[in-house]
């Protein structure tokens, strides 16, 4: 990422780091570096609601802050930083705007800019998405215009795009953030027949950390970047995960709006304890570590598996049995089950649903 950190948390862009105030809690609770909402040169009203739940995800339908660029200069004045790094995120909407937004943060004392191009709100960047030739002008007025470091932030399409990766690593950043919030709606109110929110928004949180885990491999695996990872992470082993598979540093942003900045001083609590606990004294030990054991679909060899019980004992639930679309479990006495290894064509799904990890896969 071009800093060093104290520790691989960082706060992701967002409202709560919106000002001087949230972003001094966030390196109270130990983060290794935040971004800033992200800074244009104008100030943005906030809408009402802008924030919504549902099951279990967040979505948000906020773009910038609503600082100007001139208030943020007090804001950050009285940060106490630390060891910590500050980010600003920036954004703007022509090369010469976003280079001097780049010169502006700086001088406020960034140590690091992460631009901003591929939030799912609104209609901003798409001229920028879907020509790669305007990316990378972009990208490199910002590089060219300031001596540290710049981090891009990525879409999933972008981040799996090979001319759009090109594109920016043309432009001379070494570093990105992947991904950004997917594009979500929290649902339709049958009953009033309207939808749960009034535009489009930003959706993160759990459902989202699998698409952020291949985006991660898929980087580490095809491009030299530095990746920042970010998607639905809310606890260490997701940190952990993330770091297995190559990335260099992960972002927190949902789980602070469910948590409350706590769960930045809890996730490195828990980060640590779990890393000294096996004597590992260096995240350089565990990066990428997990990256060997993913082999390309095409590579992946027909096994002859089948599912079988682990012992006697079985739960009485017959989640494994209703959700076996080859008929191979049918049930006994007891409500236990039995496994019919012909019929069984060892597609895992059991293994995956029993609660009480009674079933495994075993050569045949």
């Amino acid at each position: 990422m071009g800093v060093q950190l104290k520790n691989p948390l960082v706060v992701a862009a967002g409202p709560w780091a919106r000002d001087g105030a949230s972003i001094q809690r966030c390196f109270d609770a130990g983060a290794g570096a935040v971004i800033t909402e992200t800074v244009t040169l104008e100030a943005h009203n906030n809408i009402c609601p802008r924030l919504y739940f549902r099951d279990g995800g967040t979505f948000n339908t906020k773009l910038y802050s609503h600082l100007h660029l001139e208030q943020w200069e007090d804001e950050v004045e009285g940060v106490r930083k630390g060891e910590g790094k500050l980010i600003f995120s920036i954004w703007g909407s022509s090369v010469s705007e976003l280079s001097y937004l780049a010169q502006k943060v700086e001088c406020l004392g960034a140590d690091a800019i992460e631009v901003s191009i591929s939030a799912p709100i609104g209609t901003r960047n798409q001229a920028i998405h879907n020509h790669s030739p305007h990316t990378h002008d972009f990208i490199q007025a910002v590089v060219d215009a300031v001596d540290i470091p710049v981090m891009v932030k990525l879409s999933y399409e972008a981040a799996i795009s090979p001319d759009f990766t090109r594109s920016i690593a043309d432009a001379g950043v070494t570093a990105v953030s992947a991904i950004d919030a997917l594009k979500g709606l929290a649902g339709v109110g049958i009953t009033g027949r309207k939808a749960r929110m009034p535009t489009y928004g930003g959706y993160t949180g759990p459902q989202i950390r699998p698409v952020a885990l291949a985006t991660t491999a898929t980087l580490k695996q095809h491009t030299s970047f530095q990746i920042c990872s970010v998607g639905g992470i809310a606890g260490y082993e997701h940190v952990l995960e993330f770091l297995m598979l190559g990335a260099q540093a992960v972002q927190l942003a949902s789980v602070i709006l469910l948590q409350g900045y706590g769960a930045i001083t809890d996730i490195l609590r828990d980060l640590e304890a779990w890393l000294a606990a096996r004597g590992i004294d260096d995240y350089a030990g565990i990066r990428g570590c997990a990256l060997e054991s993913l082999s390309p679909f095409e590579d992946i060899s027909p096994a002859p598996l089948a599912a079988h019980m682990t012992g006697d004992c079985c739960e009485p639930c017959q989640i494994c049995r209703q959700g076996c679309i080859y008929h191979a479990i049918s049930r006994i006495e007891e409500g236990s089950i039995r496994i019919d290894p012909e019929v069984c064509t060892g597609c895992g799904w059991c293994v995956a649903r029993c609660p009480g990890t009674k079933i495994e896969l075993r050569w045949e």
